[in-house]
């Protein structure tokens, strides 16, 4: 197992075991970043790497457990795939994500799965994430989600549609933040680390269309807030 796959032996609210300078610590895991977790251990906050991190309860490493197993599984699983449909010098890889299931990168010969989508999906899905991204290997770069791609992949067993997956939490947080705002409020919003103050051109479905000076944002509602100034 590589050492950013052990990210899938974790949640946001276990409790976690640690080794310090000081000794051994336990706290709480506040947020998974993409190496390392955040752990609230009593006033602080530590970053600490998934390969130093350890369940404070036995039962749940245990469970956790299972979903190495599932990696590797859908690891050869997707390898088979991808012989059977001839890319044999290509690559597969898990990735951090969990909004995007899969990506095909032609460029560079790689298969992409959501390592979170690999170890907790339904297996049949995760299978047809892996038989989508093989039809776009197969299709090329140009044919994007058209009908040399959708032909590709009925073909393959896949179903012919995109593999962008939201959440019904995420969609109801970005429903009830868009509730907030018309076309014509001054907002503000963190854009490339600075915030910024712009005026909302456009409500489009999951990002508003943002003028600041000279330059357009789509702004994720849940981004957003109405401007004090």
């Amino acid at each position: 197992m590589r050492i950013e796959d052990r990210q899938v032996l974790f949640e946001v609210g276990d409790r976690v075991r640690f080794a310090t300078a000081d000794g051994t610590l336990t706290g709480t895991v506040e947020k998974l970043n993409p190496a390392r977790a955040r752990v609230k251990s009593g006033p602080d906050v530590w970053t600490v790497p998934y390969a130093g991190l350890d369940h404070a309860c036995r039962s749940r490493a245990e469970e956790r457990g299972k979903r190495v197993g599932r990696l590797q599984e859908v690891a050869a699983r997707a390898h088979a795939l991808m012989d059977d449909n001839g890319l044999h010098d290509w690559s597969f890889r898990f990735s951090n994500a969990r909004q995007r299931l899969g990506e095909c990168r032609a460029k560079e010969k790689l298969i992409v799965l959501s390592r979170s989508h690999a170890a907790g999906g339904a297996p049949e899905d995760v299978t047809d994430t892996i038989l989508h991204e093989i039809a776009h290997a197969v299709a090329g770069p140009d044919a994007a989600h058209g009908p040399a791609w959708k032909a590709i992949a009925r073909r393959l067993g896949a179903r012919p549609a995109s593999r962008a997956h939201e959440s019904d939490e995420a969609r109801r947080t970005r429903d009830a933040a868009r509730e907030g705002f018309r076309a014509g409020d001054t907002v503000e919003f963190i854009g490339r680390g600075e915030v910024r103050t712009g005026v909302i051109e456009r409500m489009n479905p999951k990002r508003a269309r943002v003028r600041s000076g000279d330059t357009v944002w789509l702004v994720p509602y849940p981004r957003l807030r109405i401007s004090r100034q």
